[in-house]
């Protein structure tokens, strides 16, 4: 009797520490499959976002350098022929440069010398014509410019004063002037500009540089995606984090709800575990128990000096080892359908009880 309450104890513990390592095992595989299934939705949700943005989004502005030509005069001094470039816009694989419905400022820096020839002209003209695809002229612009007017001595002050900047090359007697040609240019969709050609309408001019650039003024959602990109990168990637989540929660539901063959079962696997490992724990403790108050009753009877009987021994051994194999038959039952590992484990230590 005692070695039956001890291989009781044993087996109760043994089934309560896998039962709670079999619950340990699940809340952990869940967790983990959880945090892998949050990180690839949330990496999936920001490249499509980052994917989203830069299809989405044109180039925010444009800059081309202006490389003025002439036709030189027959004597070889001087320019018979307004100074002109012809620029094309597209880059290599596009077939567009202005979003379709933005806006577009369209200016020309330029940087002239302060020589005496330029101070002389006075005022001129540019000129800045858009092109399509067939070379056709889409769009013209013409802006007149002049040198700022410095006096005498305002020269001479400055010279003077920048001299050591001028001696030593780091500053130069130059003007930076801007034409601007368009203020808010929209392109027409249906015959889109892809070159533009510029044309100083002087001969006489010299110039150091020129550069074309074209800088966009968004509206709408690419205004927002532009002057708030963080704000804009977590409600894209948070809209795309939900939408993912529920195509992912619908996916799921499919696979182990809706479909048939057996799927519902492995989903009722663990709950009827649990109500079996439960059943199976209330009626070992209700062995343990009755085992107890038998064995109190046989102590108190010899301490009264009235040894159990033999038959009363024999048919509490029997109804213990019948107990036992109706035990036995219901696990061998119950475990077939799931795991063989503890099923041989409880079986081969109740057949070591029984014997015992």
């Amino acid at each position: 009797m005692i070695l039956m309450f001890v291989y009781n104890i044993l087996g109760w513990l043994k089934e309560s520490f896998d039962i709670t390592l079999s619950k340990l095992k699940y809340f952990v595989t869940r967790i983990v499959v959880f945090i892998t299934v949050f990180a690839i939705l949330l990496w999936f949700s920001a490249f499509l976002y980052g994917s989203f943005y830069f299809a989405y989004m044109p180039p925010v502005s444009l800059t081309k350098p202006v490389n003025l030509q002439f036709r030189i005069c027959e004597d070889g001094i001087g320019m018979c022929s307004y100074p002109s470039d012809n620029i094309t816009l597209v880059k290599e694989g596009q077939t567009e440069v202005f979003a379709r419905g933005e806006t577009y400022t369209i200016k020309m820096e330029t940087e002239l010398p302060e020589s005496p020839v330029n101070k002389e002209l006075g005022m001129f003209m540019v000129k800045l014509q858009l092109y399509n695809k067939a070379g056709e002229f889409v769009a013209s612009s013409s802006r007149s410019i002049i040198l700022h007017y410095r006096s005498e001595l305002l020269r001479i002050l400055d010279t003077f004063v920048f001299s050591p900047l001028l001696l030593s090359g780091f500053a130069e007697q130059k003007q930076s002037l801007t034409v601007e040609f368009y203020n808010s240019y929209i392109d027409d969709s249906y015959n889109p500009a892809v070159g533009a050609y510029i044309e100083v309408q002087n001969k006489r001019i010299q110039i150091y540089s020129a550069t074309l650039k074209i800088h966009a003024h968004f509206s709408g959602l690419r205004y927002m995606l532009f002057h708030w990109p963080l704000l804009s990168a977590a409600i894209g990637t948070s809209l795309n984090m939900c939408l993912l989540s529920f195509i992912t929660l619908l996916s799921w539901y499919q696979l182990y709800y809706s479909g048939g063959n057996g799927n519902s079962n492995s989903i009722e696997y663990e709950p009827e575990i649990r109500r079996k490992d439960k059943t199976a724990m209330e009626e070992r403790r209700k062995n343990i128990r009755e085992m107890l108050a038998r064995e109190r009753q046989a102590t108190e009877a010899q301490m009264q000096g009235r040894p159990p009987p033999d038959q009363q021994y024999s048919k509490l051994e029997t109804m213990v080892s019948r107990e036992m194999e109706e035990d036995t038959e219901e696990s061998l039952m119950t475990t077939k359908s799931c795991e063989n590992s503890d099923s041989d484990s409880v079986l081969r230590h109740r057949h070591h009880v029984t014997s015992s």
